[in-house]
């Protein structure tokens, strides 16, 4: 399956929530500096570590909206930009706990403080505001309250095992089992079934497509991780950002730092091929599953 059909979408909705993301972080500049300036550089380090990213589980919460039968609108856009919120909320923390100093090419928040200790509380707290921003915009959506609490109620589920994932990771246990763990609730969970499932209650899905959705999510979000595994070891620095092979040189256990190029390439190419069993021949999703699988950043 050919990923352009797949790419003409994310560009299309690329374009409507990168300004909308924009727009949103500008607001909440202004929001701190009423209170004191010494926020400000916090925030403004924010707006630049949100530029550039891919913006897929933005699209998955409007891809979902729209596979339920729902028609595009600004208040999907807007449930659309919490999950980049909540996304860049959760860099900065992994940034510090993967003890990182480079995001797409600019400075960590917690590489700009000479204290580290204060650099990593920095960047815990910028999390934090993502995820009480993300709490305020989804509960001021104009959608039946039904649907909106619907919603809310997978935001927590999932946000709460992201949690847990996060706290696997920074254990740094290496078993086969808990990798894999890892795997599911950080990458198919929080990446995919998280935001597809979102736009898909925004818009009164039934729950026969909750569940082919979920299915084919799990499977997403394995190809999306496994790659990025493979691209933190394998990538081109000038086309991810930052410095091949950092992860095993700092001890962090990926399933390419444990498993190796070839196994990894193996993992992906199983976990696409399951995948397709559930896209039911939607073009978009046969071609977001291509385009996780192959990308170079």
């Amino acid at each position: 399956m050919d990923s352009a059909a797949a790419m003409q979408y994310v560009g299309e909705c690329k374009g409507k929530i990168d300004g909308v993301i924009a727009e949103e972080l500008a607001k909440r500049v202004t929001e701190v500096e009423k209170i004191s300036p010494y926020l400000v550089p916090i925030l403004k380090a924010m707006q630049e570590l949100s530029v550039g990213g891919k913006r897929l589980r933005a699209v998955l919460v409007m891809l979902g909206y729209q596979l339920a039968g729902g028609v595009e609108n600004e208040e999907i856009v807007k449930a659309a930009v919490v999950m980049e919120l909540f996304h860049l909320g959760l860099l900065c923390q992994d940034d510090f706990m993967d003890r990182d100093v480079m995001r797409r090419g600019v400075k960590t928040i917690n590489a700009r403080f000479a204290d580290p200790h204060i650099g990593n509380s920095m960047a815990m707290l910028a999390g934090d505001y993502t995820f009480g921003w993300g709490i305020e915009i989804l509960s001021q959506l104009n959608f039946a309250p039904e649907r909106v609490n619907a919603a809310i109620q997978v935001w927590g589920k999932y946000f709460t095992r992201v949690g847990y994932g996060q706290a696997l990771d920074g254990l740094d246990i290496a078993d086969d089992k808990t990798i894999l763990q890892i795997l599911e609730i950080k990458s198919g969970e929080y990446s995919c079934v998280l935001p597809l499932l979102l736009g898909a209650k925004l818009a009164g899905a039934d729950s026969v497509l909750i569940a082919r959705l979920e299915r084919y999510a799990m499977e997403l979000g394995a190809v999306f991780q496994l790659r990025d595994d493979w691209l933190g070891m394998y990538g081109d620095e000038s086309k991810t950002g930052k410095p091949a092979g950092k992860q095993k040189e700092n001890g962090k256990k990926t399933f390419a730092t444990i498993y190796g190029k070839e196994k990894s390439e193996a993992a992906i190419k199983e976990h696409w091929e399951k995948g397709k069993a559930f896209t039911d021949g939607d073009e978009i999703l046969e071609g977001l599953l291509e385009w996780v699988a192959t990308r170079e950043s």
